[in-house]
């Protein structure tokens, strides 16, 4: 039952079609300036042109609102479905595009319409798979620098739900994990229902002014609704900051005694038989300069008393340079009247406090990731892309003896070189082939030092004998290296040895692993994580795309919940947190700089010494690509 639909004039994009004229449509399309969308979609609907080119049924009810929205949506039938649920929502769309099969126009051309459309104000994507990740990065930046929000319903994530995905729209959807790196890194807001989804939209759109912090002003009349909603805040990362004396002063001539002036501020049911105390308290949250959003709990406030509060909402809201959000958990029998107040207002509002908290804490948090942006210079690491890149050739093109048969692996020891290259503090490492050579080496570095084989095709060195730690001299370290060398002999492991390494061996520190992945569609992904159980058994890694600002680097250690190791616990020393970040930028760097080159790379572990100790990189592995 799907459709093709032929647009005349380019893309956003201005890419050329080569199709195999296999229809009449596409053939019309490989031979002029047209283009196509679908086939297998549902068409579009212009709003602002009223332009109409679907058969879906969601046309059946009329007027269409007109508003700022803009969706696209690579399901037809839910997104149609979508649309029709927020119309009656009251959510205004500008424009509503299915992509289906996206054998020619995708969604990514559609979001870089919107991102350009003067009467789009937030845009709304439903997602099966992107075809270029990279475009979808860059298309996410610019949305970012023009502080027009991105929700996405991003589905496929679970294996079942990939391989539907594939059988949906002919395509092969990536791990989630790339798509959560963006998400976290362009602030694009990520929802999981097609309700939350609605309710952020219906927000944004409603809204005079996003918010610009993460401060939370709460007004209830139910001291038990301003703890569920305070509670919920909480869990989302808001912050509900106490207000300053001069404000709970005023606040106490029109509160009682039994409610409260700290934030939340319990403005109890007292507020039936004193309307004008609400008002004023809502003057003092809108006017208060450490409040960046207030949203208020209304409990049983019914007739008169409840319209007299919803009109003062709907002033406020409208000359209020914040956003104001109401939840109302009542029936409709009772309240009908007010929530139409609230509605032709034009005021956001909810009847779940969790689900009006939900939409309100996802815009906060993406004004404050755009704030950071505006503020964040970037301080990116001088890039090596042209003045260096024949060094980088012939890093990588070292000797056959560094690398496994198929010329992919790098060893240890030539890892280690390459890092250094790039500025990436690694330990002392010098490559011996005798027992002497060793000892001679050793002296150089200083004791204690560290013995370890270097060979491609031995990856766990402890597990075969190939590693000796804490040799304290001479002697001990020529023992060791005929030690190591028999060892491996015995096993018929000394066919592809470079030789021993000779390291300086650290003491103390937290270990770290941070890993690169080269995505095919996004390009270079760098993984951060604590070592040991940390990343083994509770994953707590965070992932972020190369390169990193100085700002990206700090956010992602601080995203994992380990974190708090790094900063001293139980009596230890708060760990080199800055060094750790400026590896973090070299490496991501590198990966951008080396991306044709690297395939993977694990450093594990990195260790972060005690603060101004700085950190090392004590194992490290590079495949290419």
């Amino acid at each position: 039952m799907g459709s093709t639909v032929i647009l005349k004039g380019p893309s956003a994009s201005g890419s050329k079609i080569a199709l195999p004229a296999n229809s009449l449509s596409e053939e019309m399309a490989r031979n002029s300036s047209m283009r196509i969308l679908g086939p297998n979609c549902q068409g579009f609907i212009n709003l602002e042109s009223n332009n109409t080119c679907t058969f879906s049924a969601s046309l059946e009810i009329r007027p269409l609102k007109k508003g700022s929205v803009g969706f696209v949506t690579q399901s037809g039938a839910l997104g149609y479905s979508i649309f029709n649920l927020a119309q009656e929502e009251g959510v205004g769309f500008s424009n509503i595009i299915s992509t289906g099969n996206e054998v020619d126009l995708n969604s990514l051309d559609f979001i870089e319409y919107f991102i350009d459309d003067d009467q789009t104000k937030i845009i709304l994507a439903y997602i099966e798979e992107v075809k270029d990740g990279r475009r979808f990065r860059d298309l996410a930046e610019r949305a970012l620098q023009k502080g027009k929000p991105i929700v996405c319903l991003k589905v496929g994530t679970s294996d079942i739900g990939r391989k539907a995905a594939a059988s949906h729209t002919a395509s092969m959807v990536s791990h989630d994990t790339s798509y959560e790196a963006l998400f976290r890194q362009k602030g694009i807001i990520r929802v999981n229902d097609v309700i939350e989804m609605i309710q952020v939209a219906r927000l944004v759109e409603r809204l005079n002014a996003l918010p610009n912090g993460m401060n939370l002003g709460v007004i209830t009349t139910s001291g038990g609704a301003g703890i569920l909603l305070a509670d919920e805040a909480i869990r989302l990362g808001l912050s509900i900051p106490e207000l300053d004396a001069e404000t709970q002063t005023l606040l106490s001539e029109v509160i009682p005694a039994y409610g409260s002036t700290v934030n939340p501020v319990d403005i109890t049911a007292q507020v039936i038989n004193e309307a004008g105390g609400f008002t004023k308290v809502l003057r003092a949250l809108i006017e208060n300069s450490d409040i960046d959003a207030i949203i208020i709990v209304i409990s049983m406030i019914y007739g008169e008393s409840g319209k007299i509060m919803a009109e003062e909402i709907v002033k406020a809201h409208k000359r209020a340079e914040k956003p104001l959000v109401v939840t109302w958990p009542a029936g409709n029998r009772l309240m009908m009247d007010n929530f139409d107040v609230l509605e032709n207002g034009g005021v956001p509002w909810y009847k779940s406090p969790v689900e009006g908290i939900g939409a309100l804490g996802k815009v906060m948090k993406y004004r404050s990731f755009y704030n950071k942006l505006c503020t964040d210079v970037g301080e990116l690491t001088p890039s090596r892309e042209r003045t260096e890149r024949f060094l980088i050739d012939a890093l990588f093109k070292t000797e056959k003896t560094a690398q496994g048969e198929d010329g992919k692996i790098i060893s240890e020891y030539h890892s280690k070189k390459i890092l250094s290259h790039f500025g990436i503090p690694v330990n002392r490492c010098e490559l011996a082939v005798s027992s002497a050579e060793a000892a001679e080496l050793a002296d150089e570095i200083g004791y204690p030092v560290v013995l370890k084989v270097d060979s491609v095709d031995i990856s766990h060195k402890s597990d075969v004998g190939g590693l000796r730690l804490n040799l304290k001299n001479r002697f001990e370290v020529s023992v060791a290296y005929d030690a190591i060398m028999k060892t491996l002999r015995d096993q018929n492991l000394d066919g592809n040895i470079n030789g021993i390494m000779v390291q300086e061996m650290v003491q103390g520190g937290t270990e770290t692993i941070i890993g690169i992945k080269n995505e095919p569609k996004f390009g270079p992904m760098i993984m951060f994580g604590l070592g040991g159980i940390y990343v083994e058994v509770l994953k707590d890694v965070a992932f972020r795309f190369a390169p990193l600002t100085y700002k990206e680097a700090q956010d992602m250690i601080q995203e994992v919940r380990s974190y708090k190791v790094l900063t001293g616990i139980r009596g230890e020393r708060p760990r080199d947190v800055y060094a750790l970040v400026d590896a973090l930028v070299k490496i991501s760097h590198m990966a951008h700089e080396c991306e044709s080159y690297i395939d993977q790379l694990d450093l594990n572990p990195l260790v972060v010494l005690p603060n101004q100790q700085g950190v090392k990189v004590l194992d490290a592995l590079i495949v290419k690509r």
